[in-house]
């Protein structure tokens, strides 16, 4: 229903404070030692959470409310706040006075020093001209703004906007009792001039406003009167807590198709990681963490932010995870004690798009139910999962909120690319392209930008206009057909001439859809979060010194058994305060990989480089002078490439980005070496890192590979010849994405 200002404020008032407390089952000692020191009565958690999809024709967002409907219950199940200490704001009551007094009223008045608050917004943002009268230090004139459900007023000039100011909210936060304060924005002020960029959906205003509303600009004076009653505040002004960002000042933000929903790139990465983390995270480590994923659907062209307040929080939004085990869903609702719903809120989007039928989770564990409950997947609608308990025998009750963890991947044998038409090709080009697209395996459906999920899109170089600031990546090739990535970044070395007939750039492009079907393979293999081998891999450069640039490990295990620390373990990693590591052209760089299980295990490294080639490592004979190649013995540490044989991994000499999977698994990796051993290039004696050029043949041996390994009986999956079944307990794929500058 639509809230007047009365009845959402007698509503605020009646609303319960119930404190929310830390708790769970952990045997690691370091852990528990965070635990108990929050063992004590917790601070208050308040949040306000705003998503906006309703602007007006044209103009509609498609994934704001499920933004807020991740944060909420990533904050309910995962960070022990309390269903009545959260207040969403969507659709019509989002207007600029109901944030506002919502902030006021349920935020300021309510927050005492040390609670934690965290405001939430997803909807349009955009830049407003201002008179210099009113802010003199703004440089060229222009203000940001949070574009509200009422931005256009009535019986008001056309060019007056009713935007929450930037300067506002900043002064809102300013005004709180506490500084644990967090902002996630999932918004963009820049303008590219279009709704659209590649095949997503962006989340700033094509168009600049005149001047904001003069109420509003009354407000902000009397919180700046307010706040210069207040002696800490009265020195200086600063940034209250912590804000994340999901673009940079010349970025722009996007929202993602999935199988079944939409949402904000930068929520669905945001929230999907801090479901899954099991220990304290640092703030710059999560947003890192967030920044890899957006890679593959923007490359490098969104990369999420923070700005520090005047004190740097240790954990985010303050608090660890209330249970000490990560998820990859919760239990939203039970018919009967047989049939549940479950919201896959774990799972990373491109993972979730394959998740097949059959696949298994299990319940998390705790002191009132200790021993785990399997359930099986029946169907999927969204980011929603009907699953049924798998053995009748179990009677252990189950109830909305537990959380389950990813037991059994199941993922389909037939996966090809959906690949959209740049909505400025003409009706031939389109007709052209996607009858030459029919006759390659690797492409599965083709369809034209924003109308559901693409892998890639087949467009004009350039796909948007560039900034302001860019020139254009290369002049000669304007207007030539390239490959983008869904959100508009050019793959490498794909842009055509100008002139080319489009089914002859098809047809010059059939290598590169290889290289991306195969890289679309290795990333549904990924399992980080959810894997229960115990490994690490630490990402090194060898300039000037051995230094550790990103660390990667599986941390499921850690809360089943304590393992012995590994010797020469890395722990000194620095991370950059936004988006991603950055590697220089032409360094060097180095695996190190420990396996901390009670037995050997193989690995294999793959991926894609900054020149958009596909690459592999295989292991050379001579590491072990064994015929078990790509192995490594229980409890040791490994290092590729192997020292003794004088190769270095070089990075590209290509700005741009590079992702690389470590793969490790209980069974050795035989049909992918036999596959990698009888390329042209190994057979070339070209060294043990090869340019691929039958990438989509071994993405597809690796999927066997595990799928051998894990071995999964008939009386769990039936008979499911059509997937590729895999084991959580076999295998990790860890991955590395770094930019190359």
């Amino acid at each position: 229903m639509e809230w007047d200002r009365r009845t959402f404020l007698q509503t605020l008032l009646t609303w319960g404070m119930i404190q929310g407390s830390l708790g769970g089952v952990n045997t690691n000692p370091k852990i528990n030692q965070y635990y108990q020191i929050l063992a004590a009565p917790t601070p208050r958690k308040l949040a306000l959470l705003v998503g906006i999809n309703e602007y007006g024709e044209g103009l509609n967002l498609k994934g704001c409310l499920t933004d807020v409907e991740r944060q909420r219950e990533l904050l309910i199940y995962r960070f022990g706040f309390q269903p009545q200490d959260i207040i969403t704001l969507t659709g019509k009551q989002a207007t600029r006075e109901g944030i506002e007094t919502a902030f006021v009223e349920h935020l300021i008045k309510q927050a005492e020093p040390g609670d934690v608050v965290v405001f939430h917004f997803s909807g349009y943002g955009n830049l407003i001209k201002i008179d210099p009268e009113f802010a003199p230090s703004v440089s060229e004139g222009m203000i940001r703004g949070f574009v509200p459900s009422d931005s256009l007023i009535k019986n008001k000039p056309l060019s007056t906007t009713n935007d929450l100011l930037e300067d506002t909210l900043m002064l809102l936060g300013q005004s709180l009792a506490t500084e644990k304060l967090t902002m996630v924005l999932d918004t963009s002020h820049y303008s590219i001039g279009q709704t659209l960029q590649g095949d997503l959906r962006i989340r700033s205003f094509a168009s600049i406003s005149e001047q904001p509303n003069p109420e509003e600009l009354e407000f902000q004076t009397q919180l700046k009167n307010q706040l210069k009653q207040i002696t800490f505040n009265s020195k200086q002004s600063f940034i209250p807590g912590i804000i994340l960002s999901a673009a940079g000042n010349q970025q722009v933000a996007s929202e993602m198709r999935g199988n079944g929903f939409s949402a904000g790139l930068f929520t669905y990465a945001l929230t999907q990681y801090l479901w899954q983390i099991t220990s304290p995270s640092r703030v710059e480590v999560t947003l890192n963490k967030t920044a890899e994923q957006l890679v593959p659907w923007v490359g490098t062209q969104q990369q999420p932010q923070q700005n520090k307040g005047n004190k740097q929080p240790l954990f985010t939004y303050y608090l660890l995870p209330s249970t000490p085990q990560g998820a990859e869903g919760v239990i939203i609702s039970v018919e009967d004690q047989n049939n549940l719903t479950l919201k896959l809120t774990g799972i990373p989007a491109n993972i979730l798009s394959q998740y097949g039928l059959n696949s298994c989770f299990q319940t998390v564990t705790t002191s009132s139910t200790p021993n785990p409950l399997i359930l099986q997947l029946r169907s999927r609608d969204g980011l929603k999962a009907k699953v049924r308990r798998l053995r009748a025998t179990d009677t252990q009750p189950l109830i909305v909120g537990q959380l389950v963890q990813e037991v059994i991947r199941c993922l389909p044998k037939t996966v090809g690319l959906i690949i959209a038409l740049d909505s400025r090709l003409e009706r031939i080009e389109r007709v052209d392209a996607t009858s030459a697209f029919a006759s390659i395996s690797a492409v599965s459906s083709v369809l034209s930008t924003g109308e559901q999920a693409a892998d890639c899109v087949l467009g004009f170089n350039p796909l948007r206009l560039p900034a302001p600031s860019k020139e254009p990546n290369d002049t000669q090739n304007l207007g030539g057909y390239g490959i983008f990535s869904p959100g508009g970044s050019p793959w490498p070395n794909t842009i055509g001439k100008s002139g080319e007939a489009i089914k002859s750039a098809v047809e010059r492009l059939h290598p590169t859809l290889d290289k991306l079907l195969a890289l679309k393979l290795w990333g549904l293999t990924v399992n980080e979060g959810s894997s229960v081998l115990p490994c690490s891999v630490t990402l090194e450069t060898l300039e000037p010194t051995s230094h550790p640039l990103s660390q990667r490990q599986t941390t499921r295990l850690d809360f089943l058994q304590e393992q012995p620390p590994i010797e020469g373990k890395t722990t000194d990693i620095s991370v950059p305060n936004s988006g991603l590591i950055q590697v220089s052209r032409g360094s060097r760089l180095q695996y190190r990989l420990e396996n901390k299980s009670q037995q050997s295990i193989y690995y294999l490294i793959v991926g894609i480089n900054s020149n958009g080639e596909a690459i592999a490592y295989v292991p050379p004979k001579t590491e072990l002078e064994s015929e078990n190649i790509g192995i490594i013995a229980s409890r040791t540490t490994f290092i590729v490439p192997y020292p003794d044989i004088g190769l270095n991994w070089t990075v590209a000499a290509t700005p741009g980005w590079e992702q690389n999977f470590v793969i490790l698994s209980q069974a050795p990796f035989e049909k992918t070496l036999k596959v990698l051993q009888e390329s042209p290039a190994f057979q070339a004696n070209k060294g043990p890192i090869l340019i691929l050029d039958n990438p989509r043949q071994v993405a597809e041996s690796v999927l066997k590979d595990l799928n051998n390994a894990s071995a999964i009986g008939s009386e769990i999956i039936g008979s499911a010849i059509d997937s590729y079944v895999l084991d959580v307990k076999v295998w990790a794929t860890l991955s590395f994405v770094y930019q190359v500058v």
